[in-house]
């Protein structure tokens, strides 16, 4: 069996709770191995867009908006307390699967973690079935504490 080494590793954030414990198991990992965090900010504005009315989603972005800076304020002061290198990109596109792919091929990521929360709501669409599908390495799902 080859080594096995989690040196890049990516972590996906948006604005739910579920990412401050994907950041809390990423960062975990990244210490056992000696390996730096690529943190992705996910803004889902066209999905919030297709939901709700204008001014609803206008709102409500706002507030998504808030709570992923939060949640990436988080992780790069984590990051930073521990030791381990950080990289952060903000990501708003209209294909955020085709994107998350393409920065972990282009980063060597070796590890991916990710909530489940997405799993659950929309088990065939998910942003985590996804990743997993597109085998670009192994991926740490990390579920609810309940």
């Amino acid at each position: 069996m080859g080594d096995i080494a989690y040196r890049n590793i990516l972590v996906p954030i948006d604005e739910t709770q579920m990412s401050k414990r994907g950041v809390d198991h990423a960062l975990h990992v990244a210490e056992k191995e000696g390996g730096n965090l690529i943190i992705v900010y996910l803004e889902k504005r066209r999905e919030l867009e297709s939901i709700f009315p204008k001014e609803l989603s206008e709102k409500m972005l706002a507030v998504v908006k808030e709570n992923i800076e939060a949640n990436m304020e988080y992780a790069m002061n984590e990051a930073k307390k521990a030791g381990i290198p950080a990289e952060k990109i903000v990501l708003s596109s209209e294909d955020i699967g085709r994107d998350l792919i393409r920065i972990a091929e282009e980063k060597a990521v070796d590890l991916t973690v990710m909530g489940s929360e997405s799993l659950r709501r929309d088990p065939l669409g998910s942003l985590t079935r996804w990743i997993i599908a597109a085998d670009v390495g192994p991926v740490l799902v990390i579920t609810s504490e309940d």
